[in-house]
């Protein structure tokens, strides 16, 4: 009921997430001649990405993006958040400017929160 068009972006997206890539060869072809920006279509959010792994790991990403050591203040108030509350937190950082300008980030940081991918998908 989508129409023809919506059927074959759909079938080409499933195809594309099954593609292994071969050799390291041909990927490495392929991502030359397609240029792919993942987080040009997909950014990390609270559902599809920072409640889906440990807490350890969120503290370790906020202390990375933020250049904090884990003893600073707002490393270890962070680190005493629940879970979903790191997730949120982290969420914010990478969508709300607002968010990043209160925590003082800088050029270095930005760069960093908008190239940020998960392992695997860099």
């Amino acid at each position: 009921s989508k129409g023809a068009e919506h059927v074959r972006g759909e079938l080409v997206r499933m195809l594309a997430a099954h593609y292994r890539g071969g050799s390291d060869e041909l990927a490495a072809l392929i991502d030359k001649e397609t240029a792919p920006a993942i987080r040009d279509v997909w950014a990390p959010t609270a559902a599809n990405f920072f409640s889906r792994v440990g807490g350890p790991y969120l503290n370790d990403l906020w202390c990375d993006l933020l250049d904090l050591a884990p003893d600073h203040p707002n490393a270890t108030s962070f680190a005493k958040l629940k879970k979903g509350a790191k997730a949120e937190k982290l969420e914010k950082l990478f969508a709300d400017p607002a968010t990043r300008k209160a925590h003082g980030v800088n050029e270095a940081q930005e760069a960093r929160v908008a190239a940020w991918l998960p392992e695997g998908m860099e």
